[in-house]
């Protein structure tokens, strides 16, 4: 199993971005920059590490408020909340809390991967998230950011901060697809669940898709990129509005090693 997977007892998919390599041969540092599902629900024993071993500093939830009504993140001490939904609750979809949706429900998931960054109301949310990771002192501690199942809206917030710090596309999927190493089983069991209650199998596996991360998903949002802007740092400043010097700032931060130019 992945070294950057952290397992807590009670927050699912959650992982360290730390020991991720960039094109220029720098490394993330470990403990700055963390993902996971919500915090809902998190046990003491993984509050106290994300307080104590971590030093967390900031939260960012990045789903809607009514998800965060329905199912309110713990509070972790020393830690600031910050709630930037990605998208509002007309185009959540599957992505709430509640798991009493109709297979209607669930939009193409490609189709809501390229909408994150081609809508605009989304792509300025994307870039206030991304821009709430950057502008953190990581001299005092570690971001944590977070979703529903840690995999959509947390999993394209990482591959922009990624995008931002050099590292090249065959790792960002990587660590994309390792939602899959927790999910998988939950998948799994869930389908089996609704075969053996008389679902046929093709609407099972949509569902079962739900809590899965898939390669295309995230293509098809970099295609969008790459579509829509001259190059991906163009992106980032361009059509996220993120400013050039806090990328720097942000690399200066957390990467280690001396960049190969």
């Amino acid at each position: 199993m992945c070294d950057r997977i952290i397992s807590f007892a009670s927050i699912p998919n959650a992982r360290d971005l730390g020991g991720l390599t960039t094109t220029r041969g720098q490394r993330i540092r470990r403990g700055l920059l963390l993902r996971s599902a919500s915090l809902c629900g998190a046990a003491e024993q993984d509050i106290r590490a994300l307080e104590n071993h971590y030093h967390l500093k900031k939260v960012i939830d990045l789903r809607t408020g009514m998800e965060r009504q329905e199912k309110p993140d713990a509070a972790v001490p020393g830690a600031e909340i910050c709630p930037i939904p990605v998208f509002d609750v007309r185009m959540a979809g599957i992505s709430h809390e509640n798991r009493d949706f109709q297979l209607s429900d669930i939009p193409p998931m490609e189709a809501l991967y390229r909408n994150m960054v081609a809508d605009p109301d989304c792509r300025k949310n994307l870039g206030r998230a991304a821009m709430a990771v950057m502008d953190q002192d990581f001299s005092s501690g570690a971001v944590l950011w977070h979703c529903t199942e840690g995999k959509d809206r947390c999993g394209l917030l990482a591959a922009v901060l990624l995008l931002a710090l050099e590292v090249d596309q065959q790792t960002i999927l990587q660590d994309y697809l390792l939602t899959n190493v927790v999910n998988g089983p939950k998948a799994e069991i869930y389908a089996q669940k609704l075969l053996a209650s008389g679902m046929p199998e093709g609407d099972a596996e949509k569902v079962r898709d739900i809590f899965l991360a898939r390669e295309a998903y995230l293509l098809s949002t970099l295609a969008e990129i790459d579509r829509c802007w001259q190059d991906r740092f163009a992106f980032l400043t361009q059509g996220l509005g993120i400013p050039e010097a806090l990328i720097l700032s942000f690399r200066s931060q957390v990467l280690t090693g001396t960049p190969i130019l």
